[in-house]
């Protein structure tokens, strides 16, 4: 039997077939050119397979989009695919977390220019440049080997906050990420499955937990389910936690921190109990008395566990409902309630005074007191107002308090339009509601001359 070529790639036989070839020629045709490699020859067949499917999809009615996510699974599973830059070629750890996350994900609809990888190699090289540090963890942590969760929340605050060809990513990467969290729970998952290695299941429960936290920080109140991510990122703490923490662990109390805050931050919109306790139930968790982050979480944990079940209206509900809700229980708050509010802000003041002024701070330190100090005490503030309608000239309203909103929401703006590090969802929801009060109060002469050009700016910047 004779290899008889046909098409320059294979035997005539082979070629009608569609078949590669696999009829090895004699000596005497060895040197025929037109002969290709074996790795093009199993890429030529598996196109041509690709294709027929196709066809037959569209005789059968089968949506496209099946076929759609063959060729993603293509671009992505090669190990170096075309079109990927020569810079993105040693992110070997990388594609191996993309492949994981693209498997988990493989029932989510996005567009392939998601799963990229000259996209995702620039967003995730991008990210510390785009990303202020966290208050909670100023030091930027770096992951040479990222978890697929973890990738995931990068990629959707790297195309967040990137130029507008990636913001429009943004969205569908927030379907991936909210997507891995989900099966983060499911048995046998690829997202809740750890490494067999010890010290690679701390890694492991570290990054997925810094990854749900940067999905909270940027849907706090909004996606009312940040609530339940926060329990289980809690859950993974304490699973997962070293028992020994020393100068090569990670830095796990900070990452408690962070937990905690944005636990109080989305109770705060929703006026709820928060969910993480304030000690830290193990000691290498456990904080000083005298930290400001511990400082400050205490008292808003206070504060709001007292408000926690009056069925009063929240800053987050005067942004879902058109006309703003009117508790009956405006009218019912005791001697009790105002002196509590009282001593929020007046804490609140001390709080500032002493972490302002401390010797060892740096400027950013300070600016970081300070923008705490403001948006909280926006929150205290806001308490009585929500309650009673929103409406700053309501009878029950004392002219020093409103003078203390008043105020309070013209510091809250200037932070907007000083202070380019704020990013998080809380930050932005709290300055954008301080611009909703100052603008009531213009409309009531009760403002400053430059009171409209701060309000709009941020409106128009919202």
């Amino acid at each position: 039997m004779r290899c008889i070529l046909g098409s320059g790639q294979a035997c005539r036989r082979c070629h009608r077939a569609g078949l590669p070839c696999v009829f090895v020629p004699r000596a005497n045709a060895a040197s025929l050119p037109g002969l290709l490699p074996s790795d093009q020859i199993d890429t030529s067949f598996r196109n041509h397979v690709v294709q027929r499917l196709q066809v037959i999809e569209g005789l059968l009615g089968i949506n496209s989009q099946d076929s759609q996510n063959l060729d993603d699974i293509q671009s992505v599973g090669e190990t170096v695919p075309d079109g990927t830059s020569p810079e993105f070629n040693g992110f070997d750890a990388l594609w191996d977390a993309l492949n994981t996350l693209h498997e988990g994900c493989a029932n989510v609809a996005v567009p392939p220019t998601v799963w990229h990888r000259n996209t995702v190699g620039q967003l995730w090289a991008s990210f510390h440049d785009r990303m202020p540090g966290l208050h909670f963890m100023p030091r930027k942590q770096t992951f040479s080997a990222p978890q697929p969760l973890l990738l995931a929340a990068i990629l959707y605050c790297s195309s967040m906050r990137g130029p507008p060809e990636t913001a429009e990513l943004s969205p569908h990467y927030f379907e991936v990420l909210t997507n891995a969290i989900a099966r983060l729970l499911l048995p046998e998952s690829v997202f809740g499955r750890p490494p067999n290695n010890g010290c690679a299941v701390e890694e492991w429960a570290f990054q997925t937990v810094l990854g749900i936290v940067l999905a909270g920080l940027l849907n706090e109140a909004s996606i009312r389910e940040t609530g339940l991510w926060i329990s289980v990122a809690y859950r993974l703490i304490l699973e997962h936690c070293p028992s020994h923490v020393d100068e090569t662990s990670r830095e796990w109390r900070k990452l408690f921190s962070g937990v905690q805050i944005v636990d109080l931050e989305h109770a705060s919109l929703h006026l709820s109990c928060p969910v993480i306790p304030i000690e830290a139930p193990l000691p290498r968790l456990q904080t000083s008395h005298r930290d400001q982050l511990y400082r400050l979480s205490r008292m808003m944990h206070a504060g709001l566990t007292h408000f926690t079940g009056r069925g009063l209206p929240t800053i987050w509900s005067c942004f879902q409902h058109d006309q703003p809700l009117v508790s009956s229980l405006a009218s019912s708050f005791t001697s009790v309630d105002a002196a509590v509010i009282r001593d929020w802000a007046r804490q609140l003041d001390e709080w500032l005074d002493e972490f302002s002024r401390a010797v060892e701070g740096s400027q950013r330190n300070r600016d970081l007191v300070f923008r705490q100090y403001v948006l909280h005490r926006m929150v205290v503030l806001s308490i009585y107002h929500t309650a009673r309608g929103c409406d700053l000239w309501s009878n029950n309203v004392t002219p020093k308090e409103q003078h203390e909103l008043l105020l309070s929401s013209r510091a809250t703006i200037r932070l907007h339009l000083h202070d380019e590090t704020i990013w998080s969802n809380w930050d932005l929801v709290m300055i954008t509601w301080a611009a909703l009060i100052l603008l009531q109060g213009i409309e009531g002469n009760a403002g400053e001359p430059d009171g409209t050009r701060l309000s709009c700016t941020k409106c128009g910047s919202g």
